[in-house]
């Protein structure tokens, strides 16, 4: 019997008789005092009436019965952003992202009722969370509806504050933001991460922060050029972007621009001087030039600042090879390798090993052929001495052996012959 009510309730409201779907949900509640959805169908129906107060009632009463009632929170902060409750709508809002932060309509509600409260900033944060969210599900009509709102804040916010560190593609922390944009890339998910960043772009053109990301991702995708513009883009709006200098440096080394490199990454380290991967970065572009003694200056500034840092022992190794110093790349590679490897930096860690292998096998052929070269000497004078120093007679000798037994050792032709003499002589 309830059901059926309810059903014939559903029906009137859908087909816009909200008088009658009331009566029936009221009978409804009346079976069944603790049916939640029927005091929100209700709430549905006085709010399309513009009956706010009862609205709000069953809305109320519905959250009594479940506490994690979204839909209900979301309506009774629609009514109470109607009546010109904003903070009711704000506490309704912060609660539905306490059970679901990934609910894109609780951060348009949030939105639009700080906006009304004349907080432009934390309207457009929460705006942008929802558009981001739209997005992502591809809801277009919603998307639009955040990004219009938007513009129209900005129009109230000064140049000043629309760089403020408190808009959301900051969100408070650059590196968090960036880690989230990249592993969405490492994902496969390259073309939502790009539309995002261009739309976020549309909406703030002097977002840095964005700028940089797009630069970093363009970059990480082989469009070089496409990157250094979304660099230089993020540095006139922000001049103290070290991310920005830092990937611009990276590309203008790999480009060839290596005057530019060094330059890009000075500026990094005027900004930010006790980073110690950037004195790496700046060591690989003196190293990849032949600036040997630069290079080491700046692997062991990095070091200084983070003794740990398991890329200065890695690239000093490069160098301390080149320059044929064996033991200390042999030493920097084990301490890279160890690092790497507490690191879980499985990739890095197993580059070291092989560097390493390479290194100590070429270690071992030179020490192979130093024996070799001495074994050969000492069969070579015992050979001499055995035909009384006549060298000629040797040669012969070992001639006669390498046409009877070609491809063979250059030391077994002589422990040959040297065998064969002996058994002629004891014969």
């Amino acid at each position: 019997m309830e059901q059926e009510i309810y059903s014939q309730a559903i029906a009137k409201f859908r087909a816009g008789d909200y008088q009658e779907a009331i009566q029936d949900l009221s009978r409804v509640i009346e079976i069944n005092p603790n049916f939640a959805e029927a005091y929100y169908r209700r709430g549905l129906a006085n709010f399309d009436l513009g009956n706010w107060e009862e609205a709000m009632a069953d809305y109320t009463q519905a959250l009594a019965i479940n506490s994690n009632y979204i839909n209900a929170y979301l309506g009774r902060g629609l009514v109470r952003l109607i009546v010109g409750n904003i903070s009711g709508t704000i506490t309704d809002a912060n609660e539905i992202i306490g059970i679901d932060d990934k609910y894109a309509p609780a951060y348009k509600l949030l939105g639009n009722a700080y906006g009304k409260q004349g907080n432009q900033l934390d309207a457009i944060a929460s705006l942008k969370r929802g558009a981001e969210l739209y997005l992502e599900q591809n809801d277009a009509v919603n998307c639009r509806q955040c990004l219009d709102h938007i513009k129209q804040l900005q129009d109230l916010v000064s140049n000043s504050v629309k760089t403020d560190s408190s808009l959301p593609w900051k969100k408070g922390d650059s590196k968090i933001f960036l880690s989230e944009i990249l592993g969405r890339f490492k994902k496969g998910d390259r073309q939502g991460v790009i539309a995002d960043l261009n739309w976020a772009l549309k909406v703030d053109g002097s977002d840095s922060e964005a700028y940089c990301c797009r630069g970093i991702i363009r970059y990480k995708q082989g469009d070089n050029l496409g990157a250094i513009s979304d660099f230089n883009q993020a540095l006139q709006f922000n001049n103290q972007d070290v991310l920005a200098y830092r990937n611009r440096g990276m590309i203008r080394s790999q480009m060839g621009d290596f005057k530019g490199a060094i330059a890009d990454f000075d500026e990094a380290l005027n900004i930010e001087p006790n980073n110690s991967l950037i004195y790496v970065t700046r060591g690989n572009v003196y190293r990849d030039i032949g600036g040997y003694q630069e290079a080491m200056k700046d692997y062991e500034q990095a070091l200084k600042i983070n003794p740990n840092e398991a890329k200065a022992f890695y690239n000093r190794g490069i160098v301390y090879s080149r320059l044929e110093e064996i033991k200390k790349a042999i030493d920097d590679y084990q301490n890279a390798a160890q690092l790497f490897g507490d690191a879980e930096d499985w990739n890095n860690y197993q580059k070291t090993l092989d560097n390493l292998k390479k290194i100590q096998t070429s270690v071992l052929s030179e020490n192979q052929n130093i024996n070799e070269d001495a074994k050969y000497k000492q069969l070579e004078q015992q050979l001499l001495r055995m035909v009384g120093g006549h060298w000629e007679i040797a040669e012969r000798l070992i001639a006669k052996v390498e046409e009877k037994y070609p491809g063979r050792e250059r030391i077994w032709y002589l422990e040959k012959v040297i065998s064969d003499w002996r058994q002629q002589q004891d014969s």
